[in-house]
């Protein structure tokens, strides 16, 4: 048997085979991008929520671009793409009926990344006026005078507005 015999009984294989490279390469690259990733964002002043949040959704994007690469490479791009279509208004439907989470979420974001205000300065926002003892993602909590916490949305902070009192230092804190 020639060569080109073996190329021939091959052929019908080869998109498969060029899917399975695709998806091993995939594996790889993805993995050494995202200890990358792990590693730059390490040496940020970045919240390790906000870390896991970029990382994930640089992952969750190269992936998306590796099945797309297989499902051209196998020709499954018409059979697809009508669900795919319809994926996107579902998922239209799930942003709109979560859009105040992913709303705190961004603000969040942003108060995270600015720092217009750190754990133990005096803040006011809406009709509270304390000290923020705690910044996530979602929530500020805040501590007000009479040493009740109050839990309040960043999205919320953000539409908001709120006054920086004054800073604690360590010496005023101790």
């Amino acid at each position: 048997m020639e060569i080109a015999d073996m190329l021939d009984l091959a052929q019908p294989y080869m998109a498969y085979l060029k899917a399975i490279l695709i998806l091993i390469v995939a594996f790889i690259v993805i993995g050494f991008i995202r200890r990358f990733i792990r590693r730059y964002l390490s040496t940020t002043i970045l919240p390790l929520d906000t870390q896991n949040l970029l990382r994930r959704t640089a992952v969750y994007i190269l992936w998306f671009i590796a099945i797309m690469s297989i499902m051209a490479e196998l020709n499954l791009e018409k059979i697809l793409m009508p669900i795919i279509g319809a994926s996107v208004f579902i998922g239209a439907a799930v942003a709109l009926a979560v859009k105040n989470i992913l709303a705190d979420a961004l603000a969040g974001i942003f108060l995270l990344l600015d720092r217009h205000f750190n754990i133990g300065d005096q803040i006011e926002t809406m009709k509270y006026k304390g000290e923020i003892i705690d910044v996530t993602l979602r929530k500020t909590r805040v501590k007000i005078d009479d040493g009740t916490i109050v839990v309040l949305p960043n999205g919320k902070i953000d539409s908001s507005g709120w006054m920086l009192h004054k800073k604690m230092t360590e010496t005023e804190g101790n």
